[in-house]
């Protein structure tokens, strides 16, 4: 159970900036289309920069008053 250590709220957390999921798996499309024809994907270190920047930036929210949860 999260329990807001701001409010005391403890209904499930907020995840803001969600839509970052889907489009971090579009971009892996990309270099997964390249390596089944056997080339080398040239898109490949920013698929994993762009997967690393979307695990940052997806957060837990409280519900109630909007901090971050850790």
């Amino acid at each position: 159970m999260h329990k807001c250590a701001y409010c005391g709220n403890t209904q499930p957390p907020v995840l803001k900036n969600i839509w970052l999921i889907p489009a971090t798996l579009l971009v892996w499309l990309v270099p997964i289309a390249f390596l089944s024809h056997g080339y080398w994907p040239f898109f490949l270190l920013p698929a994993i920069a762009f997967t690393v920047w979307s695990l940052i930036a997806v957060k837990r929210e409280c519900g109630r008053c909007g901090r971050r949860l850790l």
